[in-house]
Formats: structure tokens, sequence, C-alpha cells
């Protein structure tokens, strides 16, 4: 037993015969290679835009650590400036001392009494005005 083919019955596909075969032509490769070169120099140019200011940002981060660290350096150096020991042997440098007693000098016709709040300096006033 042997089987036949069926005959097919679909009347819209068709041969075509000896057809022509489409090659690329030159002028649609250098249109093609034109096209691929300015995607590579767009997709350069766009990372070059988009690295831009993540370096501007990491130059600012490098001068605030670099603020930072000297903004400690000198508060260490006030620090150390203000240090009551510090101070002490630079007095004594200088010669300073703590008085052996308190005087207190009182200038005649200056803080008799309390002047009115609206006239603060009304005793010396008082005083340069009197002088010749």
């Amino acid at each position: 037993m042997t089987a036949r083919p069926v005959p097919v019955q679909n009347r819209r596909l068709r041969v075509i015969r000896g057809g022509q075969h489409l090659r690329p032509t030159l002028g649609t490769w250098l249109v093609f290679t034109a096209v691929a070169i300015l995607l590579f120099f767009a997709l350069i140019l766009s990372r070059v835009a988009l690295d831009k200011p993540a370096l501007e940002l990491s130059e600012l981060r490098t001068q605030i650590e670099a603020g930072q660290a000297r903004y400690q350096q000198l508060r260490l150096e006030v620090a150390q400036l203000q240090a009551p020991d510090r101070i002490m042997s630079r007095a004594d440098e200088l010669g300073l001392i703590y008085p052996d007693s308190l005087q207190i000098l009182i200038a005649d016709g200056v803080g008799d009494g309390a002047p009115a709040a609206g006239d603060r300096f009304a005793d010396v006033k008082s005083i340069l005005t009197a002088a010749p």
C-alpha cells in the first residue's frame, strides 16, 4: 500500500519563478554606516554628559572633607590657645602678676548719683563744660 499526495486546493498560493534578488547598494551601506557612527558618538556624548556632574560632585565632596579637616584643626588650635595653663605661662613670661591689694580710684564729680536714663553722660558733660 502506497500513499498518494492529496492535491491542495488553496488558490491563494502561487509560485513565482525567476524573481530578482535584491541586494543593498553602496549608498544604503554608506547611510547605515553613517547612522551607526552618529549613534556611537551620541552614546559617548551622553556618557560624558552624565559623568561630568558626578565628577563635579566628587570634587565638591573632596573640598568639603578638606574644609571639615581644616575646621577641626582650627578648633583644636583655639582650644590649645584658650587653655588656662598656656595663658598662665604666657602671663608669667610677660611679667603679669596678681596684685597684692585692690585699689579703687574715684574721680571727683563723676558717679555722684545715678543719671537719668535719657542722659547717660550728664556727669561727664558737666565736668567737661566747667573746665576752662
